[in-house]
């Protein structure tokens, strides 16, 4: 995928995850889905980027409502990180890396992601 369309997916996460915050919790979210019509122009788009998936969906309700880690999830989507790296800061798999002043991490696409063992 070429960084314009990276970008352009980047920023659909961004708004979408905005919409859904809007609606005021995971059912709100779910009903967002249910409701949506994939043959309008809204459904279009987000279709174009896999979002009809019931998979997809999910991933991006827990990224506009995170079980934990909401700070850092937050910062992530900000800077371009992917939806499964969000979702897994968002499911409290991983964390953001940061330096020895404290400060997030940037990688070449957002932020830099560490995944953390549950043994």
């Amino acid at each position: 995928m070429n960084t314009v369309a990276k970008n352009q997916c980047v920023r659909l996460q961004q708004e979408l995850v905005e919409v859904l915050r809007a609606t005021g919790s995971i059912k709100g979210a779910e009903q967002f889905w249910r409701r949506l019509n994939f043959n309008k122009p809204l459904g279009k788009k987000l279709a174009c980027y896999g979002f009809q998936k019931g998979e997809r969906q999910l991933l991006i309700n827990k990224v506009a409502f995170p079980d934990v880690n909401f700070i850092e999830v937050d910062a992530a989507l900000k800077a371009g990180n992917n939806l499964r790296q969000l979702y897994k800061l968002a499911s409290g798999c991983a964390s953001i890396a940061r330096d020895s002043n404290d400060r997030y991490k940037a990688a070449n696409k957002g932020l830099t992601i560490i995944s953390i063992r549950r043994w």
